[in-house]
């Protein structure tokens, strides 16, 4: 398929991004770092991507994948074929699958319960040179951490917390059920997040399975898969704490909200506190709903007939005050 040009990719952004992209004071583009870039699925950022909307810095030591990655890339794109981790030399683990490839061998128990044992079958094993993100000097500063490298990523985050310091928000893959020996699991990654000013905002996605048993082949699949394996979670600075950060990072995450984790919740909030510092119109947080589908607004209407609900509680508790009083 063909790239989208520009023009087409804008238009094909939602109402609700377009008018962001042209009411914040945006004082570079949105940056993502992407830890773990192999293009086997489309990444959560694409449409901002092809419409020039955002930056991209990607990291993949897969050959294949970083040629393709470079053969592909637009102007707002950079990638480099390294592997992040603490900087030191790892063993690298190549799955029969590649998708599975780790720095951590397989957990037997875990993929005994799921039937899975064949995802323990490896290719290969090799050495790996890795980079810590904090030590990466010309690494420019980035807004959205999105990181899928099959139980690494704490060990990531620990050695990235200084050029994690700007970043707003983190989506990375958490592991429910073990599926690597020593990985740190969903309560690793959350902990060394919530250490570095993050909380846990949304899933964008879970995955799970049937249990093996005797009986699977007489189980619908889809109405039985009842253990959760692991999914994409996206982590924010507080949004209790708004007040602490930059106009720019009130604009990244206003946007990242809008275009790639659908929370308009955050969006409003994001867009009140930049009225609140006059950066933006006082009308933008009413303009935003507005653009939003009618699915996910009260009508006007409605929003008429429960004010004057509320304002008849209140004359009805009002009258009654009044005659106790007297």
């Amino acid at each position: 398929m063909p790239p989208l040009s520009p023009a087409v990719a804008i238009r094909r952004l939602s109402p609700a991004v377009k008018y962001l992209l042209g009411l914040l004071p945006f004082a570079r583009l949105t940056t993502f770092c992407d830890v773990g870039a192999n293009p086997i699925n489309e990444p959560p950022y694409l449409g901002l991507l092809r419409a020039g909307a955002c930056r991209v810095v990607g990291f993949e030591p897969n050959p294949e994948a970083f040629a393709e990655l470079e053969k592909a890339k637009g102007p707002n794109e950079i990638y480099f074929p390294q592997a992040v981790g603490d900087g030191k030399t790892h063993i690298l683990h190549l799955y029969r699958i590649p998708g599975l490839s780790s720095i951590f061998e397989p957990h037997l128990p875990g993929l005994k319960a799921l039937g899975r044992r064949g995802w323990a079958q490896m290719a290969q094993d090799v050495e790996m040179k890795t980079v810590a993100l904090d030590k990466i000097a010309d690494l420019p500063p980035f807004d959205c951490l999105k990181i899928d490298i099959q139980g690494g990523e704490k060990i990531v985050f620990k050695n990235g917390r200084k050029a994690m310091a700007n970043a707003v928000a983190v989506i990375v893959e958490m592991r429910w059920m073990q599926l690597y020996e020593g990985e740190p699991m969903a309560g690793g990654v959350d902990d060394e997040l919530r250490a570095q000013g993050f909380i846990l905002h949304k899933f964008m996605f879970n995955k799970d399975a049937m249990l093996a048993n005797s009986q699977m082949r007489r189980l619908q699949r889809s109405l039985n898969s009842d253990q959760l394996i692991d999914g994409d979670a996206v982590y924010l600075r507080h949004p209790g704490k708004l007040e602490e950060l930059s106009d720019d990072q009130l604009c990244h995450l206003a946007l990242l909200g809008a275009a790639i984790i659908a929370s308009n919740s955050l969006v409003v909030a994001a867009l009140d506190e930049l009225v609140r510092r006059g950066k933006v119109d006082r009308g933008a947080p009413a303009a935003y709903v507005d653009t939003l589908p009618e699915e996910m607004r009260i009508p006007d209407a409605d929003m008429a007939a429960m004010r004057a609900a509320r304002h008849a509680r209140r004359a009805a508790a009002a009258t009654e005050d009044d005659t106790d009083a007297a």
